[in-house]
């Protein structure tokens, strides 16, 4: 809240009365005006600087003046159980003769506000999950003999009840650092520095996911609706690893593909990457150096994301020191690095981004500007935004609503555009304003559930240690 500096200075009254000392009389406060919401309101601590004693009175029954100290008092206000009426009134402070007053609005029910949450006290950000019920983040905290307590905490959004669980010592069994997912009922996969998940719940259980014979490290990515099917990866022998879908707990590896995205080989890398909330659709990469391209299952078949535009051809390339080698040249194709959920909720779309290669006059294969694009599995068909170079497709929602980033790896801003007609639909930070009424100054949107009545987005901050993400949402006022 704006902080406003008032001085209530006494007028004469009498004959003969000093001037200077009617100037020292004043009431200062750290606030002219306040809002609350209709319910549920906490407490507000009002700063106070007085010539002397000072007295407060409410102009209202509504407002209740609590614990009174010399240089400060507690307001609270009861709930305003009106549907269709605000309510105004004032708080009157006076010192001698000198007056203040400060304002009090309150809102009536139907126009509360929804929820701004910032999830900055986690190291490592913020997980939604599928239907946006529950965020989870995970803090640590570092004890005199240099070990950690972690504290992984349930942000849940329909009721505004927080639960963290914790203090857990960082190291065997547990380490948790990265929040990847969280399902609707409560279960959350947190990523740690042993290169695996754990899942934790809000109750406080815990567990490693199981892994298909011959793995280890269990990678949960995604999770789907109900909270019973899981989509990540395992690692193998040799730095294999291998996409695994899990349902009620119980892994089965998914299909490979025969090639990697090169063409040229057999893929040392998959790994799944999102799900729609039936799990009907998964997303997931190839990851071959720096080629990633994109990859997903509908209804059990593998096929490319971006296949329609899709095209590789045979060449000749230098290898940089005189001599050449046989490769395929992508010259259209999608693919993301490891980004989790760039897919709507009901499965028909896949954000990603686009890329052209070419050979120099030297045979060297480069790589083209970047722009984002967004496939359709529906009609198996891509759509690329060559009006926004250098940026990201980041996600989408069920009715064709594209959110891109602008930047390919540190996004700091973004916008939404309508996919089939490409139609700009304006910046994040706008959008946010006119859909929820909640001002942010910086970051993009990175996910909106299906009922589209709440939000996750990204923003970057910078501190002393570096540059850091953390996330935060926009949701309906708890329902209590």
């Amino acid at each position: 809240m704006k902080k406003l500096l008032v001085l209530a200075a006494a007028a004469a009254i009498a004959a003969g009365c000093n001037v200077e000392e009617q100037q020292l009389q004043y009431v200062r406060v750290n606030t002219a005006l306040c809002t609350f919401h209709a319910q549920d309101n906490a407490p507000l601590t009002i700063e106070v600087e007085a010539s002397g004693e000072w007295d407060v009175v409410p102009q209202a029954t509504w407002l209740k003046v609590g614990e009174k100290t010399r240089t400060s008092f507690v307001l609270t206000v009861e709930n305003n159980e009106s549907y269709t009426d605000p309510r105004e009134s004032s708080i009157e402070l006076t010192s001698g003769e000198a007056v203040q007053e400060i304002k009090v609005i309150q809102l009536q029910r139907d126009n509360d506000a929804p929820v701004y949450q910032m999830y900055a006290a986690y190291d490592m950000g913020a997980a939604m999950s599928p239907n946006g019920r529950y965020c989870v983040g995970t803090r640590h905290v570092l004890q005199p003999d240099n070990t950690y307590f972690m504290y992984p905490t349930f942000h849940n959004l329909d009721t505004g009840e927080i639960t963290e669980i914790g203090p857990l010592l960082y190291g065997s069994p547990l380490s948790l650092e990265k929040p990847i997912a969280v399902t609707d009922q409560g279960t959350a996969f947190i990523y740690g520095p042993d290169n695996h998940t754990v899942a934790i719940t809000a109750d406080g259980d815990y567990f490693i996911p199981e892994t298909p014979a011959g793995y280890s490290s269990p990678n949960i990515s995604a999770v789907s609706e109900d909270g019973r099917t899981w989509v990540g990866y395992c690692w193998g022998e040799s730095m294999k690893c291998s996409p695994v879908i899990w349902r009620d707990g119980v892994p089965e590896l998914l299909e490979m593909p025969e090639l990697d995205y090169r063409g040229v080989k057999v893929p040392n890398q998959v790994m799944a990457r999102g799900m729609s909330l039936d799990g009907s659709v998964i997303y997931g990469t190839q990851w071959e150096f720096t080629d990633t391209g994109m990859i997903y299952w509908k209804d059990g078949k593998l096929q490319n994301v971006g296949k329609d535009i899709f095209k590789l051809t045979p060449v000749n390339a230098s290898d940089g020191a005189g001599g050449t080698y046989e490769t395929n040249l992508i010259e259209a194709g999608m693919y993301c690095f490891a980004e989790n959920q760039n897919i709507s909720p009901n499965g028909k779309w896949i954000a990603g981004k686009y890329r052209e290669e070419s050979m120099d006059e030297n045979g060297l294969i480069t790589k083209g500007t970047i722009y984002p694009a967004f496939y359709n599995t529906e009609t198996e068909t891509t759509t690329v935004m060559r009006d926004y170079p250098d940026c990201t497709a980041v996600g989408a929602t069920d009715d064709g609503i594209g959110l891109i980033a602008e930047g390919t790896s540190m996004q700091t801003s973004g916008f939404l555009v309508e996919i089939e007609t490409g139609i700009h639909l304006g910046n994040c930070l706008d959008y946010i304003q006119e859909r929820w009424g909640i001002t942010v100054t910086t970051g993009y949107i990175s996910y909106i559930p299906a009922p589209g009545d709440r939000m996750l987005g990204t923003m970057m901050t910078t501190s002393a240690t570096g540059v850091s993400f953390t996330q935060f949402s926009v949701s309906p006022r708890p329902v209590k």
